[in-house]
């Protein structure tokens, strides 16, 4: 368009000039003849000049408009195209697969079968005196078989601190079950006997052993002590239990 322009212009000055020419060598008669012939072509190339520039000047904007427009339609088209995708993302965000616990089993043991001296104890006393004497257990050559057997047993939480072994005081065994068990089991079996009457030991593992065992109290010497305070039951267990304990 500016080229257009500078055309017109060229023009305009040459017509400009042509007049200025015969303007020197006329009369003042036709002077005046010349000058409003003049002043007619000069209007009528300022009229065309100013349609041909609104003309023009009117089709750069109508192009820019819809130009505009077309870019503004193309944006929202990439915006409602990205729209469900990112829905469709915070929908698969949101539904997380749940986790299947269906497998997992929980032993919940019955605090009736805790000790006689710790029965009525709060969960707080319970856990407060297991956290008090666990440190016994660390590097006690016992426990581990122990702890596998209550494994086994599916008693994993503070219940293996707070219950017997067996019930030797009130259930007489035979040595068939005791079949497959560890030697440190069937020891620690045989000894329970004695732990639950209070006995003092002197071995140091064992007495660590039943020290890390809450319901555990050493109230009687070696030498005050007598198997006279064991129960029929607990004699025929004791008895059984020292002819297959191999420790």
């Amino acid at each position: 368009m500016g080229e257009f322009l500078d055309l017109i212009d060229d023009v305009h000055y040459g017509l400009r000039k042509m007049f200025k020419k015969k303007k020197s060598t006329s009369n003042q008669p036709r002077q005046q003849g010349a000058n409003v012939k003049r002043w007619a072509i000069e209007l009528g190339v300022a009229v065309v000049v100013g349609i041909l520039t609104g003309c023009i000047t009117y089709g750069l904007l109508n192009k820019e408009d819809k130009s505009l427009k077309v870019s503004e339609e193309n944006a929202v088209a990439i915006e409602d195209s990205k729209t469900p995708a990112s829905v469709d993302s915070n929908d698969a965000t949101s539904e997380e697969p749940e986790e299947d616990f269906s497998d997992v089993v929980i032993t919940v043991v019955d605090p009736s079968g805790y000790a006689p001296s710790i029965a009525d104890w709060s969960a707080d006393q319970i856990n407060a005196a297991v956290s008090e004497r666990r440190s016994y257990l660390d590097n006690n050559k016992y426990w581990p078989a122990v702890s596998d057997y209550w494994e086994s047993k599916g008693v994993t939480d503070v219940a293996c601190y707070c219950q017997y072994l067996f019930d030797t005081d009130k259930t007489v065994y035979s040595a068939s079950d005791f079949s497959g068990l560890s030697p440190e089991v069937i020891h620690i079996a045989k000894n329970e006997i004695y732990a639950r009457h209070g006995y003092s030991f002197k071995d140091k593992d064992i007495y660590n052993y039943f020290m890390g065992q809450i319901w555990y109290s050493p109230s009687i010497l070696p030498k005050d002590f007598t198997e006279d305070i064991f129960t029929e039951t607990e004699v025929k267990n004791l008895d059984m239990l020292n002819s297959i304990d191999n420790m």
